[in-house]
């Protein structure tokens, strides 16, 4: 309830707004502006507005015509088309199957795990040390349900957690089920199945006639109501080669609250609704770095096994020679009729090959490639890395001529990319996971103090996602920065522990302990404070 003397600032507020809108009349509902003859302004016509060069049809930008999707099935052809070289990249681009690892290593590594921040003052049932009790059975119960999460009982849950990183490397996007098992020999029904994003797709005879868009089924609001999912042609080819949705599965997104598909992408335009694979601007780049290489390593290998190229003399007929060298022989008729036949040879070391005109013998030179290779394929990779989002020396693992300054600003620009990533596994996947998983836990009583889980079960199930630490070239001043901090109240001696992929209650549990031990052994637990000082002082003069 307002007190009279905010409903009378409330009333002289929505008056004075009331006066601002009629100012201009009521029918205007703007305010108007009046020259100086004391009439309106007419509203301007956008003659302020001034050319831009980039729109211009002339010189270099005549031809320059980027071209519209028509349309959804164009859209997912499209995208299609961009998922397939995608793959064909990361299985045969030695380049693109690099950045994938590479990136899915540096976020995901080993795997993500749960820091459960249970906000005690949020609940007036719950004290801090029944926080602590929580969070301390939720650790458990994510430890014990990791081996296991696999449906098909292969993967664990951080292996799970690489493989949907890759996935939306790769594919641009991941596909999940959520199946709950009655298996006995599970601790928790609840799996997780990962799908191929392939099978997600509109079926050919629901194209325009219900609210698909690429396999998705939408809402009123766009949100994503069920998804239409091919199933398996690995039992009955015959049966399932058509894309006719007898042949799919209409998977609703969820059941209540509980989720039965998860769907992620890295969203980067309005209104979408499947993920475009990361390697999407760059493709063109790679495949053509990927064909020079290629080109670049064959043209070494012709020349550094032909060792002699000797001239026979004008007389002679070069092809006898080439029929005789040959291995083997392809007789064909071209489109004229005339027979045809073509040779191949197998490149030895050291073999020598016969021309005609004249009799001097040429050694052959492999000086291939030339002195610009180098340099050009660096400036190929830093375009590709540029487009990849991730700096060259991290994404190429190539820290040659990158002095310490450059290669630790390189290190901060990439990690902030790597945790962006982390940040969309750790609550597009991890959280809503974890939260189901608290769920079924609680409804087994392996959760205390709880009297009604679902009252506040967001806040329940809050956790921070975290990974490997990020490593220091520097190790030393690392810590020392970190002490200082510490000392001075600015950083938490479990914000660093956090920071360096420990968890906080272990290790202090763990340091409790061993202070025991030694105390039962009477030696000192403290900290020897000379050996930090001459450790610090053997590093300044290092510096």
């Amino acid at each position: 309830m307002l007190s009279q003397k905010q409903t009378e600032i409330y009333e002289r507020a929505v008056s004075a707004m009331g006066m601002m809108l009629n100012a201009g009349g009521a029918s205007s509902g703007m305010i108007k502006l009046y020259g100086p003859n004391g009439k309106p302004l007419a509203p301007s016509s956008g003659g302020y507005t001034y050319q831009r060069s980039g729109a211009k049809r002339a010189g270099s930008m005549k031809n320059w015509r980027p071209r519209k999707i028509g349309g959804q099935v164009q859209e997912a052809m499209e995208r299609e088309a961009l998922t397939a070289r995608a793959i064909d990249l990361v299985q045969n681009d030695p380049n693109a199957a690099g950045a994938v690892d590479g990136i899915a290593q540096a976020v995901i590594g080993a795997g993500l795990t749960p820091q459960p921040l249970i906000d005690h003052d949020a609940f007036y049932s719950i004290d801090k040390e029944e926080a602590k009790t929580i969070q301390r059975q939720q650790r458990n119960i994510y430890k014990t349900w990791a081996p296991f999460a696999d449906a098909g009982g292969r993967l664990n849950n951080g292996a799970i957690q690489f493989l949907l990183l890759c996935n939306t490397l790769e594919y641009g996007e991941y596909l999940v089920l959520l199946p709950m098992l009655d298996d006995p020999t599970r601790p928790y029904s609840l799996a997780v199945q990962v799908l191929n994003p392939l099978r997600l797709k509109t079926p050919l005879d629901l194209v325009g006639k219900r609210n698909i868009r690429d396999g998705v089924e939408l809402g009123e609001y766009g949100e994503a109501k069920a998804y239409w999912i091919k199933k398996s042609d690995a039992l009955n080819p015959d049966k399932y080669t058509a894309d006719v949705s007898r042949n799919f599965l209409s998977i609703p997104r969820k059941q209540g609250h509980r989720l039965n598909v998860l769907h992620g992408f890295v969203c980067k335009e309005p209104e979408q609704v499947r993920g475009v694979t990361f390697f999407a601007p760059a493709m063109k780049l790679f495949r053509d770095l990927n064909d020079y290489l290629d080109a670049e390593l064959v043209s070494n290998i012709v020349t550094a096994a032909f060792s002699l190229f000797i001239e026979t003399g004008a007389a002679d007929d070069p092809s006898i020679y080439a029929k005789m060298l040959a291995n083997s022989t392809l007789d064909y008729t071209d489109a004229d009729g005339n027979a045809k036949q073509e040779r191949y040879q197998e490149m030895i070391p050291g073999q020598v090959m016969y021309g005609a005109a004249g009799q001097k013998p040429h050694p052959i030179a492999a000086n291939r490639p030339g002195a610009t290779f180098e340099p050009f394929t660096r400036l190929i990779k830093k375009t590709l890395s540029m487009a990849l989002g991730v700096p060259y020396p991290v994404l190429f693992r190539d820290p040659e001529n990158v002095n310490f300054a450059g290669f630790r600003s390189a290190m901060l620009d990439a990690w902030r990319v790597f945790m962006n990533y982390r940040s969309f596994i750790g609550q597009g996947y991890c959280q809503p996971v974890f939260t189901m998983l608290m769920e079924e836990a609680w409804l087994k009583n392996q959760i205390d103090h709880i009297d009604d889980f679902y009252e506040n079960m967001w806040a329940l199930t809050r956790a921070d996602w975290r990974g490997a630490p990020k490593g220091d070239i520097e190790p030393v001043k690392a810590a020392q920065a970190d002490v200082l901090l510490i000392k001075n109240k600015l950083k938490s001696r479990g914000e660093a522990i956090t920071e360096r992929g420990g968890d906080r209650s272990a290790v202090f549990e763990e340091l409790a302990e061993e202070n025991e031990d030694l105390l039962s052994k009477n030696l000192d637990p403290s900290c020897d404070e000379s050996a930090v000082n001459i450790e610090k002082e053997q590093t300044d003069e290092a510096d």
